[in-house]
């Protein structure tokens, strides 16, 4: 741009940030061009900086341009730091007289407000000359939602042992609100005189659907005070008092689709095995949140952790356990680790994954780590390991490796001071091989793997 003029084939006009629903007026931009035709100049256009998008200027650049000129005037700005593009397109047209619809108004208010419902609807509405009352009116349901979700947020945290501070700092809120949150959080509280005494699977799923819950916190709602047995029942879980454990998949209240994501099953047998209600858990590698969501559904208090943030639940806190096991670990009555298997990178697993480094490098790593926990676990603690066999037979690198076992794990277990109590066999379930596989294996000659063990170790 030179000496205030832009070329108009620099100009970039992206229609998604025009901030009305009705497109631009040709009789206006026919008068603004019979006028610039006479000699009169306009003020000059806006366009933001570095992108040259036409921010407020539409119907003067269009005469410009039906005069055949090469050039317009315009001022560059930058878009201010919070605001989306089309909220500033519209506050630049609200200042020289041609307001924005009420239709356009809310249509924006409900855009702007679904990106970030903290935003002030007062001074939102003031930039465009709209006042706080109908703002408020366009986006109440928005914010009602926000505040719905975050009272159950803070509801789900404080039931997993989170202290309010720790709930403020983590929804960026006082701990005024927090305790405001959990007070006026009644639905899931009161979720068993919400079902009565004889709820099933679909009143509980209806209930969840009508309130807009999340079905996982209302199963924990409604079975508040139950036994282990009871929540078992409830959850439609079979005990199985046995040292092999077999589940066909895994079950949808707890966690979500990830890699390597085990049965919720495996962790509720854990918790019934080894821990009472209201003991503390601890898992370093949550992944999607089947701990921590059987942890809930369990009545235990949990601590979930990981590098891989995915899925973006507020139960699991950014940690990676190279750097040291956190603090809360101190606390915890047992620790379940369902860590990446070795050469497992295919599945998915983050860049910085265990899972990648060499195999010597893999059992240090995990070593070093049990010798940690060892000296930070609280006596009497419990660590719950999950893992399977590695052999030289399955494996796509280091082919001249004999191979990483189960016992591999106890020996590290035993080196780092660990007691081990139990292991417990947790086999995949065979449907979870593709045909096509099976096939191939058998034609080679080779065995798949679907063993899986469960090392319970215990600090004396």
């Amino acid at each position: 741009m030179k000496n205030g003029m832009l070329k108009i084939e620099e100009i970039a006009w992206d229609p998604s940030i025009y901030p009305r629903a009705n497109a631009w007026s040709t009789a206006l931009i026919a008068e603004y061009a019979d006028v610039l035709d006479a000699g009169a100049e306009f003020p000059p256009i806006i366009v933001e900086k570095e992108t040259r998008r036409l921010l407020d200027g539409k119907h003067r650049l269009e005469a410009h341009k039906k005069c055949g000129r090469a050039e317009i005037p315009a001022r560059e700005v930058t878009i201010p730091d919070g605001q989306s593009a089309k909220y500033f397109a519209a506050t630049l047209s609200a200042t020289h007289g041609l307001r924005l619809s009420n239709r356009d108004v809310k249509t924006l208010a409900e855009e702007d407000f679904e990106r970030d419902p903290s935003l002030d609807p007062e001074a939102w509405g003031r930039r465009l000359g709209v006042s706080r009352a109908t703002v408020y009116n366009h986006v109440s349901h928005i914010l009602t939602r926000e505040r719905a979700s975050r009272e159950t947020i803070a509801w789900r945290l404080s039931a997993l042992g989170w202290t309010q501070r720790e709930i403020a700092e983590r929804l960026g809120v006082d701990t005024a609100t927090v305790n405001r949150d959990l007070l006026q959080n009644s639905n899931l509280g009161k979720m068993q005189q919400t079902l009565g005494p004889s709820w099933n699977d679909q009143g509980i799923a209806e209930a969840a659907k009508r309130m807009e819950l999340r079905l996982t916190d209302c199963y924990a709602g409604a079975m508040a005070g139950m036994s282990d047995e009871e929540r078992f029942k409830r959850l439609g879980i079979k005990i199985q008092p046995y040292d092999v454990w077999n589940f066909q998949g895994c079950h949808d209240l707890m966690g979500d689709k990830h890699p390597g994501r085990t049965p919720g099953e495996i962790v509720c047998h854990v918790l019934w095995l080894y821990t009472q209600p209201g003991a503390r858990i601890l898992d370093p590698m949550a992944g999607s949140g089947t701990t921590l969501d059987a942890c809930l559904l369990m009545g235990r208090k949990a601590r979930g952790y990981d590098i891989d943030l995915r899925h973006d639940r507020p139960d699991i806190e950014e940690h990676d356990l190279s750097a040291g096991w956190p603090e809360t670990a101190g606390k915890a009555d047992l620790v379940y680790w369902d860590p990446p298997y070795f050469d497992k990178m295919d599945d998915g697993y983050v860049e910085g994954s265990v899972s990648g480094l060499a195999p010597d490098e893999y059992l240090a790593w995990f070593g070093k780590r049990f010798s940690e926990l060892g000296k930070t676990a609280k006596r009497g603690a419990r660590l719950a390991f999950l893992m399977s066999n590695w052999d030289a037979e399955n494996a796509k690198r280091h082919e001249d490796h004999p191979g990483i076992f189960v016992w591999d794990y106890a020996g590290l277990l035993a080196e780092a001071g660990w007691i081990i109590e139990k292991c417990i066999e947790c086999p995949l379930p065979t449907q979870q091989v593709h045909p096509d596989i099976v096939n191939k294996f058998r034609a080679a000659r080779r065995l798949a793997r679907l063993g899986r063990s469960l090392l319970i170790g215990k600090k004396p």
